[in-house]
């Protein structure tokens, strides 16, 4: 009978971590689980008082000490004694015992990365892509000196790495991380920052960076919370000077633009010039610096309509808008300025718009920002089990479709493969691709990002499925022309990654580009990226 009811106990748990972790009651007080003569993380921490006492306290405090426990994964940052010193003493209390429940219940999850074990071979500069337990991304930072200089959120050192529990991995660090709850418009709202700020609040950019979560509704009516992520390139007032900016009126001025004009509409030159600044995702200095394979360079569409921002690889890191002929480029000055909605990188120029020249271009086809905040895994690397999302119609905006019948369940799948998955990880772009039956007939459309005006060979690449006949064929129309009449996505001997060109395209001018996928006979599409590739 004691055997069933911790059985049991282990599947509920598994339904449940994650409202368990948001409790502030510990679920497992009298249910915790240790292998063999190993030692699971919070009894790790307890039997070295001399580093953790304190966080132990802090563990008990929150009622997560026995959640630490259980037989799972996680990751967790562990603060030293003398840490949680400093930072109770930044708060004005004499010992945990003075902290609220709820406090110690939230700083925990904070240092808590639940399902997940990173070690230091997987740290970048930049963001962990994994949320932790409060949904927030925590960044790491590699400063000169070595492994004795990586930073988490740039405040506190790490002092050991991958110490090995049952259930998890332990990072020792020097300080507590103070939760973060800046968003980007607060970290701007910095006096260094005026100038760019008073320009952010003029064309109404300043409440969108202000912003956390988007209320919206499920399938059912059900209120649910998006969360949208950007990066801003912040200019400080000291750099719009070297430009003889000073003033709103002098950027004005420079731009061209009326005052008092409606500063709000997108044709605005001052609305054009600060939603270049922004873009609609989080990308860290690490994530700026992916380039595709075999390329030192990206146009990265910004909210400013057909604008780009062209990073490339420079010779002391990564640069912006680098001029082909001059080889000038803009620098950075600070980067990763980690905010509670998205990322800050502050620049060296006051970056006007740029025409970058022609780059490859891949055309993700989960790239878009509704994609990523409906996802709860998405584009995770390190999953234990495969992961879906069937998306509804009214959850998208970015992708639009008409199935045959129009009821037609699971038309669209977000999947995120695990290592184990074969093709279907190590094959795919960012581990991701998308499913889609739409039935015979029934077809699907896209917005691509802005490509700069020019002449390109166009590529697919999806996952294709074994199959005992050749199912998933498609059309291709871009623009309203048909560019491939019919392709069959599936194969017949195994799965693996398939390669196809699609056309040779010339768009007259820069723009984004509209692309509708027919099904012919109903069967699964498999989908990938298209990449567009300059023709000389």
């Amino acid at each position: 009978m004691k055997a069933n009811r911790h059985t049991r106990l282990f599947l509920f748990f598994l339904c449940s971590i994650f409202a368990f972790l948001s409790s502030c009651r510990d679920e497992f007080e009298d249910n915790t689980y240790t292998a063999y003569a190993e030692t699971p993380i919070a009894t790790y921490l307890k039997n070295n008082p001399e580093k953790y006492a304190l966080w132990v306290q802090v563990l008990e405090k929150a009622d997560l000490f026995n959640t630490l426990n259980i037989n799972t994964v996680y990751t967790h940052f562990a603060p030293v004694n003398e840490g949680v010193e400093r930072y109770l003493k930044t708060l004005n209390l004499a010992s945990v015992a003075d902290m609220s429940k709820e406090d110690a219940n939230y700083l925990v999850r904070y240092h808590l990365i639940p399902d997940f074990e990173i070690d230091l071979g997987q740290f970048q500069s930049g963001a962990i892509n994994d949320l932790n337990a409060t949904d927030d991304n925590l960044f790491v930072e590699f400063r000169a000196g070595g492994l004795e200089a990586i930073y988490l959120n740039g405040e506190a050192r790490f002092n050991g790495f991958d110490i090995k529990a049952t259930n998890g991995i332990i990072h020792s660090l020097d300080d507590v991380v103070t939760p973060l709850t800046a968003t980007i418009a607060d970290r701007l709202n910095d006096p260094k920052y005026s100038l760019f700020l008073e320009a952010l609040e003029s064309t109404g950019y300043k409440e969108l960076l202000s912003t956390i979560y988007t209320e919206g509704t499920d399938a059912a009516g059900n209120p649910i919370q998006q969360r949208f992520k950007y990066t801003a390139f912040a200019v400080s007032n000291a750099v719009y000077a070297r430009d003889g900016i000073t003033t709103f009126q002098d950027l004005l001025a420079k731009l061209q633009v009326p005052s008092g004009s409606d500063y709000s509409a997108a044709s605005n030159a001052l609305n054009k010039y600060v939603a270049y600044h922004l873009l609609n995702q989080q990308l860290s200095y690490a994530d700026l610096g992916q380039f595709p394979t075999a390329l030192k360079k990206v146009n990265l569409p910004t909210l400013a309509t057909n604008e780009l921002i062209k990073v490339s690889e420079g010779t002391a890191g990564l640069q912006l808008n680098e001029n082909p002929i001059s080889r000038l480029a803009i620098q950075f000055l600070e980067t990763n300025i980690a905010c509670k909605n998205g990322v800050v990188h502050e620049v060296d120029n006051w970056m006007p718009l740029f025409l970058p020249e022609q780059v490859s271009v891949i055309w993700e086809f989960t790239d878009y920002p509704d994609i990523a905040a409906n996802v709860t895994q998405y584009r995770n690397r390190t999953l234990g089990a495969q992961y879906n999302k069937v998306f509804t119609a009214n959850e998208l905006t970015s992708i639009v479709w008409a199935s045959q019948p129009e009821t037609r369940a699971n038309v669209l799948t977000y999947r995120n493969n695990r290592s184990a998955d074969g093709i279907w990880y190590t094959g795919t772009l960012n581990y991701d691709h998308f499913r889609v039956e739409l039935g015979e007939s029934g077809w699907m459309q896209m917005k691509s990002p802005t490509i700069v005006r020019g002449k390109y060979k166009v590529k697919l690449v999806w996952p294709s499925t074994r199959n005992a006949a050749s199912t998933g064929i498609c059309a291709f129309v871009l623009d309203n022309v048909m560019i491939y009449p019919r392709l069959v996505l599936s194969n017949t001997s195994t799965d693996r990654v398939s390669t196809q060109e699609l056309a040779t395209v010339d768009f007259p001018e820069t723009t984004d580009h509209t692309l509708r996928i027919l099904s012919l006979d109903g069967k699964l599409l498999t989908l990938d990226y298209i990449q567009f590739d300059p023709v000389n």
